[in-house]
């Protein structure tokens, strides 16, 4: 199936055809890999229907693409994408919230970090915490509030991987034996947001 990816710790493996953005109602990032396929995140417009709680819409049947044990399937969730939620942010004191994607649904607990570089005010970097508040199965939201940063600094995700700091990032589709997720960020392009006035 060209279209679809299903090879193992792949970055590419999101459908072909969805677009990376995020203004799309098919984002590639609200597509992941459960045992029942590809399955596009439940909530949002492409899914059909504004309930977060449904089951998620299956795209493509493939049995078992997550993998029920960490020899099969997809074996670990990849990071595929990472994102600042807002594309700018203004100098003063704010709130800096990025988000990570996988290609499965993944399962938090404790309060893994990443670190955010903050190029021009000499500031950073910048340490964000994992929270629950906006994070979805495959999405998780990492901020940091009331933090300084000036016009015209440049923030950046991708320099550094996700660290767990006592806590766990896994998959959510084994019973009894998660298998952890991947925590590497610099594979990935670098996202940046200049800081505005």
């Amino acid at each position: 199936m060209p279209l679809w990816g299903t090879a193992h710790a792949s970055a590419s493996n999101k459908p072909k055809w969805a677009p990376a953005d995020e203004n799309s109602d098919y984002s590639k990032g609200d597509i992941y890999a459960t045992n029942a396929g590809w399955v596009q995140q439940a909530g949002t417009a492409a899914s059909g229907n504004n309930n977060a709680s449904a089951d998620p819409e299956v795209l493509v049947a493939l049995g078992m693409l997550a993998g029920a044990t960490d020899t099969t399937g997809l074996r670990a969730p990849t990071a595929t994408s990472m994102r600042f939620v807002q594309s700018s942010y203004a100098a003063g004191s704010r709130t800096i919230t990025c988000e990570i994607t996988w290609d499965e649904g993944v399962t938090v607990v404790g309060s893994p970090t990443v670190a955010i570089a903050n190029s021009g005010s000499g500031r950073g970097p910048h340490t964000l915490v994992y929270t629950a508040t906006g994070s979805t199965a495959n999405r998780k939201r990492f901020t940091l509030a009331s933090v300084t940063i000036a016009e015209d600094d440049v923030l950046t995700i991708g320099g550094a991987n996700i660290l767990l700091a006592g806590g766990t990032i896994s998959d959510t589709v084994r019973g009894g034996t998660a298998q952890a997720a991947s925590l590497v960020l610099s594979g990935l392009t670098a996202v940046t947001s200049t800081v505005t006035a």
